[in-house]
């Protein structure tokens, strides 16, 4: 069958988690063993991938689309949507797999991929109720996409029970396959070196990666600082990340509680640094307040940082019993659990077991899992004959 995979715009690495999920599926297409022929339709300004043996790459950037074919569907549609069916229809495309939410409509069966449904679940955060990607945006794509497709994945057991109750969804078709571990990770010796240039100690410091959005909750690990600072615990808090419009205040509130030197605020900083940081850390503290599940842990258990994270019910079901897990709006819970972490036996156990997990959800499950969705639709897709015929009956 021959598929086509919409990535969609290529996005900066500076916008983290997004970035590193396109790029490390995209890799693992490439080295993908199967009978399917595969398409991966893509933006960016530059050709990044060059076609495979097992993979075509189509940068719609640099793709002719004749006149007379966008005017006919600019007419109800955005110029991108047109563009892609078109593409698809041109290349004789059976199936197509939407591997991130920004997904446009097509006229063939396609598969959607939900990363989360925030703005259901936290309507009160700016960034998915009225800034940026609003609350009537992202309802708009997802009443639109969910029900039309042949199947809707999502991470874990909580992302589709939230997909069945707002979506009215048949559990048969919302497929399971849990966020992957990025290929670049590996548990190869410590880099020293981004301590002497940030001004850190080995095991001296909590680790946050994360956007400065709201929801990502920084707030309470300043606050834990400060108050690990009054019971003289030498820790200091370290954050990258791009400002997402909520970092001026996090660092109003460092200032205030005289925490400038025990809070530093890295920014954007390289892939390189970034596994440097995991490997040094006494921990990663992941506080954000939406799941269902997140990458970053399973990158710090892939190099052997133990992590603490965030209780909500899709983080607990993502990492099971390889994290130790607090309550993330009560600071007090997050110390109690820094505190176990002192116990060399138990860390010992989490990084072991955390490391096992990290590595059964490598990218190439991620991808065996998609060819399994691709499979299963196989036997259905017989049932007619051309794509062009069947979208034009």
């Amino acid at each position: 069958m021959r598929v086509g995979f919409y990535v969609g715009e290529i996005q900066d690495e500076k916008n983290g988690g997004g970035h590193t999920f396109q790029v490390s599926l995209i890799e693992g297409l490439i080295m993908a063993k199967c009978e399917h022929e595969f398409y991966v339709y893509y933006r960016c300004n530059k050709n990044l991938f060059k076609t495979s043996e097992n993979v075509k790459f189509i940068n719609m950037n640099f793709e002719y689309i004749p006149k007379i074919e966008k005017k006919l569907f600019r007419r109800k549609k955005r110029r991108h949507e047109s563009d892609l069916n078109t593409l698809i229809l041109r290349d004789k495309i059976e199936l197509v797999y939407h591997i991130t939410p920004s997904a446009p409509q097509v006229e063939v069966p396609y598969v959607f991929t939900v990363w989360d449904l925030a703005h259901k679940e936290m309507t009160f955060f700016p960034e998915v109720s009225n800034a940026g990607w609003t609350f009537e945006e992202r309802e708009k794509n997802y009443i639109s996409m969910i029900p039309k497709s042949s199947y809707t994945v999502i991470g874990n057991n909580e992302g589709k029970r939230q997909v069945c109750q707002y979506y009215n969804m048949n559990e048969d078709r919302v497929k399971i396959i849990p966020m992957p571990t990025p290929n670049d990770v590996s548990s190869t010796q410590p880099d020293t070196s981004v301590l002497e240039k940030y001004k850190l100690e080995k095991n001296k410091y909590l680790f946050y990666p994360a956007q400065f959005w709201p929801h990502k909750n920084h707030i309470r690990l300043v606050k834990a600082i400060k108050k690990l600072k009054e019971q003289n615990y030498d820790f200091k808090m370290v954050f990258t990340g791009s400002d997402f419009g909520n970092e001026k205040y996090i660092k109003q509130i460092v200032k205030d509680f005289g925490l400038k030197e025990d809070v530093l605020f890295l920014g954007f900083v390289t892939r390189e640094e970034i596994i440097a940081l995991y490997k040094n850390a006494f921990a990663l503290v992941y506080a954000s307040l939406l799941g269902p599940d997140n990458i970053p842990p399973l990158e710090a258990m892939a190099l052997k940082c133990p992590v603490i994270s965030s209780g909500i019910t899709g983080m607990r079901e993502q990492l099971n019993d390889c994290a130790l897990f607090f309550d993330p709006l009560d600071e007090n819970d997050l110390i109690d659990k820094l505190k176990l972490l002192e116990n060399e036996e138990l860390k010992q156990k989490l990084i072991s077991k955390g490391e096992v997990l990290s590595k059964s959800c490598c990218v190439d499950n991620y991808v065996n899992k998609m060819i399994e969705i691709i499979d299963e639709f196989a036997p259905i897709r017989e049932c007619w004959s051309s794509i062009e015929k069947y979208v034009h009956l």
